[in-house]
């Protein structure tokens, strides 16, 4: 009996092992943060929504922050809006967060610290990404005539891809 209950215990450990390597991190927390790092005393026009949370519109002087918590199932998904201001014509829309292992691992920091953290700058918006120890530009802002023509960038998924995109 001790012998089949010690054998169930290590494949149920080693299914946990696998599944948490090929499956996103179901049911545990996380967090997006949305950080106005524009020049000029730009107010940043922030807009998050999922399928079925819509956040009110928030506006962030420099160096402000939104963030918001939620946990992880099959098909949570939030997205992103943000306007430069003073006229907020420049405008980007992006995923700032999808339950793949690829996005939280890759795009994200991952589980630990559980936090996908966008930055716009004058550029474009970056992410946070732990791999490359910083933050990785990944889309440009669109311009006044072009509202809601995107071009992501993927994030690189190893460091000499990152050398050869600089």
């Amino acid at each position: 009996m001790g012998k089949s209950l010690l054998s169930l215990f290590v494949i149920l450990l080693s299914f946990d092992s696998i599944n948490s390597y090929l499956m996103p991190p179901l049911f545990r927390k996380f967090n997006v943060q949305i950080v106005n790092q524009l020049e000029f005393h730009k107010i940043l026009k922030v807009h998050c929504k999922s399928k079925s949370h819509n956040f009110p519109i928030t506006y962030l002087k420099i160096g402000e922050s939104f963030q918001f918590k939620f946990k992880i199932y099959p098909k949570t998904q939030y997205w992103c809006n943000l306007w430069q201001g003073p006229n907020y014509k420049h405008h980007v829309v992006f995923d700032a967060f999808r339950p793949d292992k690829d996005f939280i691992d890759g795009t994200c920091t991952g589980m630990h610290p559980n936090v996908c953290r966008w930055t716009a700058k004058e550029e474009g918006v970056y992410v946070r990404n732990k791999k490359f120890e910083g933050e990785y530009f990944m889309y440009t802002w669109d311009g006044p005539s072009k509202l809601g023509n995107i071009s992501p960038v993927s994030a690189p998924t190893s460091e000499s891809e990152l050398d050869s995109s600089v």
